[in-house]
């Protein structure tokens, strides 16, 4: 099973989102919005940002093409180009001149993030923040290209620096707390993640994230809860819609995970995780037909989606077919080498073709992978003794 991953993160995917606090109204700069894209927001929000504050600059072609280079799309570019305008700030000549330097490392910086070179962008920002060392966007936007890297203690460190500076950071309370539930700490997370929506009650995305670490706490209600929220807040919010199947199937209601995974699939066709958890679901109402075919429609969308593959070789031996079964779980191992799953439901596989040896030693590495599973352990278990008898 998997939850749409909608952390930007730092998943798939992650994704990051940025409001203004309330407070906070005064227009943004070049290297403002720049961090926000530089930092996983994504284009709807910034052009939010900026229809809503307005901007201090000129925007000039380069400056459009720097950001059209970074990811800005055609709504986010008519946005700063009719944006309101308001008078900069007067600068001496040295503080314009680092301001310029700085927007030039982070511009240079956003372009290798925007290509997945996490390491060389964040060379790049760290020159940016040696020229503004203050500048809580900066240090947000190094906190993002640090997750990125999987450097999940320094992220969080620049999210600390960015919230000291701006205490009212929305963005650097949200990645904080992606930052800290990626590392396992899901108090930390919950309490950023509400600090969020303390300072912007209506954060969709901050409200399914803190349904994400209910969940991960085991706190099924609470978690439903904050889901029902961020589709109140936005309705074709489809990864909440998918969030909430997936908690709506693990307190038994399979009709209406099901229900929801369609709602999902309705906004957004292409979310290869919902139709992943369509099929999941289809399985246990034993529709197999109607699982294969959910399951190929996430592999053809992801075509490494390793879940998806186990899963949809899990229809398949359900169907009477072990052979495709197989192949879809070597698949499956072949990307996610550590999937547990993938490894259990392949040596059931391969018992049933009458190898037995083979599936002892799938059983195996299932077992140390993920040892405190019960299923896992009684299949490896039993396996074993009938070996070595």
């Amino acid at each position: 099973m998997k939850r749409a991953c909608l952390l930007v993160i730092l998943i798939a995917a992650s994704l990051g989102l940025a409001q203004a606090p309330p407070a906070q109204k005064k227009p943004l700069d070049q290297i403002q919005v720049l961090a926000l894209l530089a930092g996983g927001v994504p284009n709807q929000r910034v052009a939010m940002l900026v229809n809503e504050r307005g901007i201090n600059f000129e925007p000039t072609e380069d400056y459009l093409t720097t950001l059209k280079n970074v990811g800005a799309d055609d709504v986010l570019l008519r946005a700063v180009r009719v944006a309101m305008r308001a008078k900069a700030e007067a600068l001496t000549a040295e503080v314009a001149a680092k301001h310029a330097q700085a927007l030039n490392h982070l511009a240079r910086g956003a372009e290798l993030a925007q290509k997945k070179l996490y390491a060389e962008a964040e060379q790049e920002y760290r020159a940016a923040l040696q020229l503004e060392p203050d500048n809580s966007d900066l240090h947000s936007a190094l906190g993002y290209v640090l997750g990125e890297q999987k450097k999940l203690d320094l992220a969080a460190a620049e999210y600390r620096t960015a919230i000291r500076l701006q205490p009212e950071h929305v963005l650097a309370h949200y990645n904080l707390g992606l930052a800290l539930a990626q590392n396992g700490n899901l108090d930390g997370a919950i309490a950023e993640y509400r600090t969020a929506i303390r300072l912007q009650p209506d954060d969709a995305l901050a409200h399914n994230n803190l349904g994400n670490a209910l969940y991960d706490r085991s706190n099924l209600d609470g978690a439903i809860a904050e889901y029902h929220t961020a589709i109140h807040l936005q309705p074709d919010f489809a990864g909440a819609h998918v969030n909430l199947g997936v908690a709506l199937r693990k307190k038994g209601d399979l009709d209406g995970a099901i229900a929801e995974y369609r709602t999902a699939i309705r906004f957004q066709p292409d979310l290869a995780e919902a139709h992943n958890n369509l099929g999941l679901a289809l399985q246990d109402k034993g529709d197999l037909d109607g699982a294969i075919a959910e399951c190929r429609i996430a592999i053809r969308l992801q075509p490494d989606y390793a879940a998806a593959h186990n899963n949809l070789g899990r229809a398949l031996y359900m169907k009477g077919d072990p052979d495709g079964a197989i192949a879809e779980y070597r698949t499956a191992i072949r990307l996610q080498p550590d999937l547990a799953a993938a490894h259990n439901n392949l040596g059931i596989a391969l018992e049933t073709k009458g190898d037995r040896r083979a599936a002892l030693e799938e059983l195996r590495s299932a077992y140390l992978l993920d040892p405190k599973n019960p299923t896992i352990a009684q299949e490896y278990e039993r396996l074993l003794r009938e070996v070595n008898q």
